[in-house]
């Protein structure tokens, strides 16, 4: 359009009027958004808050507070100060209620064997198929045992026999939280017992008194510290695995051969 031309009639016509009403319209100027006269420049009134419900009961309500968690063993608050004789300590051992494990099973096997013994024997808790007749092992893995410390010369009547759990959980492994107070509690009973070899039998005992897996742990020979002393221990696999992996019989005699060594 040539805004310097002259008028022409048809500019005031209503066809023009109509065209440029549809570029307003579509332009968007014909929109109303408050019908209300306001001055851009004055502040925006804060939006009014919604009223809120009538409660229906009159009494203020309380106000929730979250609750702590407390886990089992702050809940039942397990005594750690163990007796110094080894009778009352097993005493202890008997009574449900001053064991953590009883909250996954009912069924224990407390430890048993001579005191001062040539080995010592932990596991991280009994097999399935040896609690009907209260052991530690299955029948098959004690005969294995039993020829192992035959072996090194070890009569099996003079060892002592213990499990970290008491009761074997349903799958077979501890939960990490019980970890501190499970070892210190097998700790104590080494004071007690006095053996003077160790053997730790599979992973469980392998991480909480060394740090490592298994696999790591048979290395080498180990050490447990203690009150009175150290005493010298191995890591090697559990019983019910060479019964049921023969192969691994002499990776164990290995391990074993670690405790006859000076």
């Amino acid at each position: 359009m040539n805004f310097s031309a002259p008028a022409h009639p048809e500019n005031t016509s209503s066809r023009q009027i109509e065209s440029l009403r549809d570029w307003w319209s579509l332009a968007g100027v014909d929109l109303h958004y408050n019908s209300n006269p306001a001055s851009l420049l004055a502040e925006t009134a804060p939006a009014a808050k919604p009223s809120e419900p009538i409660p229906v009961d009159k009494a203020a309500p309380t106000e929730s507070k979250p609750q702590p968690t407390i886990n089992a063993t702050e809940r039942r608050n397990f005594n750690t100060d163990y007796p110094e004789n080894h009778d009352k300590f097993l005493a202890l051992l008997s009574m449900p209620e001053n064991l953590v494990e009883t909250q996954w099973s009912s069924s224990l096997v407390l430890p048993a064997g001579v005191i001062e013994p040539e080995i010592m024997t932990i596991v991280g808790m009994p097999e399935q198929s040896g609690l009907a007749q209260n052991s530690l092992y299955s029948e098959k893995s004690a005969a294995l045992l039993a020829n192992m410390l035959k072996a090194i010369g070890c009569d099996s009547q003079n060892t002592y026999s213990a499990s970290i759990s008491l009761a074997r959980s349903y799958d077979g492994r501890i939960d990490p939280e019980y970890h501190d107070l499970l070892t210190k509690r097998m700790t104590h009973q080494i004071e007690l017992v006095q053996p003077k070899r160790i053997i730790f039998f599979g992973d469980t005992p392998s991480q909480l008194f060394f740090n490592e897996n298994l696999l790591a742990a048979r290395k080498n020979k180990q050490f447990v510290n203690h009150i009175s002393s150290k005493t010298e221990a191995i890591a090697t696999f559990h019983p019910r695995i060479l019964v049921e992996r023969p192969e691994f019989k002499a990776e164990a005699w290995k391990d074993l051969q670690l405790l006859t060594r000076i």
